[in-house]
């Protein structure tokens, strides 16, 4: 009778020593008959070569863990400014106050470049705001260059990262391609009463992966800090 056994291939080979890593400890004979070649001269061994992918695994995951770590480490540190801040503004005594801590605050403590707040009015007339010198204005809910923004409203929630050309247009103008990395908050929702931009020159600065709970807890806390001044003007 003829063999009808077929041969292992190689993929089943590799199978079944990676389902059985020990089975040269076990079977130590085999390795008397394998075929293994002088290595040439400046290569290296099969036992280094298994050692250099370890130690390069090992790498990888040191590097992983130390992002996890630094990303920790910013978020508590984001926290701390945040509250810190949100007890600086409840102090403010007039929307003027409460505009220049807010900026100031936001250059100091969050090493921002730049900072832009949108406040949305409905109706025909604006309510009435104190001159400032800082990048600071009113826009109409409906006005139509806050479409480039549907999505960031349709989140509601803060998004940090970088912004399109349009977006930036919008919010910095003339400093527009400074801006490399933007922290974007809604003030609230339902209604959104207005948007903050805490920008940096850094692309590095501001990430997708940076904790945005804090920042939204800002937002709030400015919608609210902002009522009374809009409540009152708008005749409510």
């Amino acid at each position: 009778m003829g063999n009808d056994k077929k041969p292992l291939t190689a993929d089943q080979v590799v199978q079944y020593l990676t389902e059985h890593s020990d089975f040269f400890l076990k079977q130590p004979d085999v390795l008397e008959i394998l075929q293994l070649n002088d290595s040439p001269e400046g290569t290296i061994s099969l036992a280094q070569r298994q050692f250099e992918r370890l130690q390069n695994k090992n790498t990888q995951l040191q590097e992983q863990l130390h992002a996890l770590i630094d990303n920790a480490r910013q978020n508590s540190e984001l926290q701390s400014r945040v509250h810190q801040l949100c007890l600086t503004l409840m102090d403010a005594q007039s929307l003027e106050a409460l505009f220049s801590m807010l900026t100031n605050e936001l250059k100091q403590e969050f090493k921002a470049d730049e900072i832009a707040l949108r406040l949305f009015y409905v109706g025909n007339i604006a309510p009435t705001m104190p001159e400032t010198s800082d990048n600071i204005s009113q826009i109409h809910a409906d006005d139509g260059s806050l479409l480039v923004f549907d999505g960031m409203f349709a989140k509601q929630q803060p998004v940090c990262g970088r912004l399109t050309n349009a977006q930036k247009t919008v919010l910095f103008a003339e400093q527009a391609d400074k801006v490399q990395s933007v922290a974007c908050v809604p003030l609230g929702h339902e209604p959104c009463v207005g948007l903050l931009a805490i920008a940096s020159y850094d692309a590095n600065r501001f990430h997708a992966d940076m904790a945005t709970d804090y920042l939204s807890f800002l937002g709030g806390i400015i919608k609210r800090l902002l009522q009374p001044y809009t409540h009152h003007q708008n005749g409510e």
